[in-house]
């Protein structure tokens, strides 16, 4: 045994309990599921801590590459420091075996925690807010946690929240959990992880989500019978909202936990903060600025609930020409301010006490700040009409300007187009126009967007009429537009040689000079097409071009989600389900998952056809739990057998190696094996005779004999 930097260990047998250079192990911690966790005791410095031993298995490739991410990313997380978080102290490694030292915590894991003092959603809320401080506290440095589950949140008994494991890297090498295990911690995985993908923040928060409402609901919001349907609930089906699970959620919290839930990673909370604060504001009833608002005096608020502005801000803006009936200081409130309704105003918004009304053409008037125990004094009556009469023709002249500029302007355009004779196709100058004489394609929706191509000009420089004729380019003549569609849509336009990444189909092109322009649409497993059309003064020219395809689409999906695609015998970076454009051509398609065998199958493809290929995968029996069964019945290592099938292999000649599921077993024929029951691919082969395969199912408690002559 070694300590945590590396040195060789002793253990005396006079001591009570075996020690190194510097810990004293205390006692072994069951429930691990990478390497082998003491509890232990550094007698230096009389403090507890948590030794972790992971053996890495010395005959992979990558041995010494797999040796150093360990440590990378155990050194990343030991700069972690936050009071929700276990430190970890050290870490080295000797021969082919890797020591972590961390932090004890004391204390129940959440679950535990929870039902034993019979936690309401406030509390469990505070726990939860604890729990997204330390994600934020270690997504701010690029530390993400591997595992996220209940058994690694402890709670000690003050309440504190400690999150165990940062920094322990979740590789297949290392990780090897019995089926029982494997099942409880799956249902906090995250889409993403299933799939493959790299854990990120959204990975985290969403297995936060899951924990949480597993706390409020007391169930798990993808608890499934085996693996596959988990993992299907996690990738696929959306859990019952919280409130409808257990009645005590309230509905607005269970919006808060089903967006933290959502499928999509941009779609959750980014950061643990916004996430906790919405639960607590949503649990609270009221988000944070009504709160402010209502901390306000009634008089300082608006109509319609937002914070006014204070009064002595306003006090020094100029009086308004607008009448306001006079007030006493009996009906003013206390801070000289009066607020008017806003004609808009919705029903539900709430009223100042001391409101005053006026007729809906008046627009908001403040009176001037005084202290509260001046008199208040009437403005004289004909002072009054006199303000009136100045505001009535004040009103006036501007109506009258209005009127005087739209006619204006309505003239010119007129001058600037006289061929368009009839008056339902006026034409607007710029990016804005009213009438088309192109209809659009049937069952095409117009985008509310418009690109302005004003720097395209059209094919020969002349300018259509909307006569027909053609004409020098003059300045004031009206321009048009061009709708561009395709099916399918989403492909790039061009337009007389320019084009965007941004000019995709459907799409309006405005500010287009009239003439012909010559047009291409292209799409990636569609053939490019191009076409001419012509744009008419102050009209809308449409497009609809159906793409010829000279790809095939191949729908990849099957049974468990989550398998890496393989086509050709090449990894394609996707995982089921997946579409993928194809040559026409016959494709070798293979799906492959852990713990499952491989499912591979020859596809042949035309141009333009839609295919799918959605296999149910055959789960693989464990190798990593065989037993050789010695010449007297008992097994090498120890164990139960109860439950177990056995398999008894026999050659001719003897002396042939075994490999089953790709493990090649350490003895020769023949010999007998323990094993789990499952489904098993088994290759036995010796230097000069032909490899035989076989597939075998095996049962519980169930001996099955294969007994092969070899053939050269």
């Amino acid at each position: 045994m070694s300590d945590a930097s590396g040195a060789a260990v002793t253990a005396p047998a006079a001591e009570p309990a075996p020690r190194t250079d510097r810990l004293e192990l205390l006692q072994q911690l069951n429930g691990a599921t990478v390497g082998v966790v003491h509890k232990a005791r550094n007698p230096k410095l009389n403090r507890t801590l948590v030794l972790r031993q992971l053996q890495v298995p010395e005959w992979l490739d990558d041995v010494d590459e797999l040796i150093k991410r360990i440590l990378a990313e155990a050194r990343a997380a030991s700069a972690l420091d936050h009071p929700n978080i276990a430190r970890l102290y050290t870490g080295g490694y000797k021969g082919f075996t890797v020591f972590l030292t961390s932090e004890f915590a004391e204390g129940t894991n959440i679950k535990q925690f929870a039902a034993s003092r019979n936690l309401g959603i406030a509390d469990l809320i505070a726990l939860g807010r604890q729990l997204c401080a330390a994600l934020d506290c270690a997504h701010e440095k690029n530390v993400m946690h591997y595992a996220l589950n209940p058994a690694n949140l402890k709670v000690t008994s003050e309440g504190a929240l400690k999150v165990l494991d940062f920094g322990l890297l979740r590789d297949k090498q290392l990780y090897s959990p019995t089926p029982a295990k494997r099942l409880e911690s799956e249902h906090y995985l995250s889409p993403e992880q299933l799939k493959g993908k790299p854990i990120t923040r959204a990975s985290n928060l969403f297995s936060a989500a899951t924990i949480l409402y597993e706390l409020f609901t007391t169930r798990n919001p993808f608890a499934g019978k085996h693996l596959g349907e988990v993992d299907r609930n996690i990738a696929e089906i959306d859990p019952s909202p919280a409130n409808i699970a257990h009645a005590r959620v309230p509905e607005a919290v269970s919006r808060v936990l089903m967006k933290a839930l959502a499928k999509n990673p941009q779609a959750r909370f980014q950061t643990g903060a916004e996430f906790a604060t919405a639960l607590e504001e949503a649990f609270n009833g009221s988000p944070g600025r009504s709160a402010a608002a209502a901390k306000l005096p009634p008089s300082a608020a608006k109509p319609n609930g937002t914070e006014a502005t204070p009064a002595k801000e306003l006090s020094s803006a100029p009086m308004k020409p607008a009448a306001a009936p006079a007030q006493t200081a009996a009906a003013r409130p206390a801070n000289n301010m009066v607020t008017m309704p806003a004609t808009n105003a919705s029903p539900q918004a709430p009223k100042a006490p001391t409101t005053t009304t006026t007729p809906t053409t008046t627009k908001l008037m403040v009176v001037r700040s005084r202290p509260a125990s001046a008199p208040t004094s009437k403005m004289p009556a004909k002072i009054l009409a006199q303000w009136k009469l100045v505001g009535g023709i004040i009103a006036a002249l501007f109506v009258v300007s209005a009127v005087a500029i739209s006619l204006n302007h309505r003239s010119k355009i007129a001058a600037a187009a006289p061929e368009i004779s009839r008056p339902e196709q006026t034409a607007v100058q710029g990016e804005k126009q009213t009438e088309s004489t192109t209809p659009l394609p049937s069952g095409v929706a117009e985008p509310q967007t418009v690109v302005s191509l004003r720097e395209v000009q059209p094919r020969g420089g002349r300018v259509k009429t909307a006569r027909g004729g053609t004409a020098a380019a003059p300045a004031a003549v009206a321009e048009g537009q061009l709708f561009v569609s395709s099916e399918p849509a989403g492909a790039s336009i061009t337009i007389e040689g320019k084009s965007l990444d941004s000019w995709k189909t459907p799409q309006t092109l405005g500010s287009l000079a009239p003439g012909v322009y010559q047009v291409t649409l292209s799409k990636a497993g569609y053939a490019s097409e191009t076409r001419s059309i012509e744009v008419t003064s102050g009209n809308r020219a449409a497009l609809d071009v159906k793409l010829s395809p000279t790809k095939a689409t191949l729908n990849v999906g099957g049974t468990p989600t989550g398998a890496r695609i393989l086509i050709d015998g090449k990894e394609t970076g996707k995982f089921t389900p997946a579409e993928f454009a194809l040559d026409p051509a016959t494709h070798t398609v293979t799906l492959r998952k852990e713990g499952y065998f491989d499912s591979s199958t020859n596809l042949k493809l035309a141009a333009g056809q839609s295919m799918s290929y959605a296999p149910s995968m055959t789960a693989a029996g464990r190798t990593d739990n065989i037993k050789v069964v010695g010449g007297f019945k008992k097994l090498f290592g120890g164990g139960s057998s109860e439950g177990m099938s056995r398999m008894e292999f026999k050659t001719e000649p003897k002396g042939a190696e075994v490999e089953i599921n790709g493990t090649t077993l350490p003895k020769t024929t023949p010999f007998e094996v323990q094993l789990e029951p499952g489904n098993y691919e088994i290759t036995l082969q010796k230097e000069g005779y032909k490899p035989v395969h076989k597939s075998v199912t095996t049962q519980a408690n169930q001996k099955l004999k294969i007994e092969q002559t070899l053939s050269q």
